[in-house]
């Protein structure tokens, strides 16, 4: 782990100039982020994986949501921010950079991509609250979704969509059948594994424009 201006970032190499920053999930800072981190750099990426709970590791789900709740909207973009400024001295004046997340973090890499300077998003299903937020977009968001995430489906189609059609923004959508909330995270009890393969690698296609 590596300490950056208060924060704590796990920090992969990559051979492209495409960097993220990475938002873990409600349950904390773990193994399961560094994963992701590790295997975008196996694809050439940097990335730089936040501890957005400063080392507060919940039991529950419930100790997860409380301190969710408890993170300000300015601490959330103060650790996206100064990942990105992390990835600009890793990578070089060249970087293009954005933010992914899964779940909670994927509606913080939302929320980091509308308010900061940004160059795309990668959203596996979250959500934020201020979808007029989304007119501050300076990229494209690709996001990833679930036909039967009975949370997440409803503000993506009837909020965010629209306002990303009133903005003129560009959303990459993948919806997978038959697939619940957080069909990507393994070991879970709703993990669709064709899903998160085929997610995967619309992912690794999407970044590849950014080469």
């Amino acid at each position: 782990m590596l300490k950056h201006q208060g924060w704590d970032f796990f920090l992969t190499k990559g051979q492209t100039r495409v960097g993220l920053v990475l938002i873990h999930e409600i349950f904390g800072f773990d193994d399961y982020i560094k994963s992701v981190a590790n295997e975008l750099s196996k694809n050439g990426h940097c990335s730089a994986a936040v501890d957005i709970y400063r080392g507060k590791r919940p039991a529950t789900l419930e100790e997860g949501f409380k301190i969710r709740e408890s993170l300000s909207k300015d601490e959330i973009l103060d650790a996206l921010g100064n990942g990105l400024k992390l990835l600009k001295m890793q990578i070089g004046n060249n970087a293009r950079i954005g933010t992914m997340g899964f779940c909670m973090g994927g509606g913080f890499a939302l929320l980091g991509a509308c308010n900061l300077e940004f160059d795309f998003c990668i959203d596996y299903y979250g959500m934020t609250q201020k979808v007029e937020d989304v007119s501050g977009l300076r990229g494209p968001v690709q996001l990833m979704l679930g036909s039967e995430d009975e949370r997440i489906n409803p503000w993506a189609f009837q909020s965010f969509l629209p306002s990303a059609m009133k903005y003129k923004k560009r959303v990459d959508l993948h919806l997978y059948p038959n697939a619940r909330h957080a069909f990507y995270r393994p070991g879970w009890e709703g993990h669709n594994p064709d899903a998160a393969r085929d997610a995967w690698s619309k992912t690794l296609l999407f970044l590849s424009q950014f080469k």
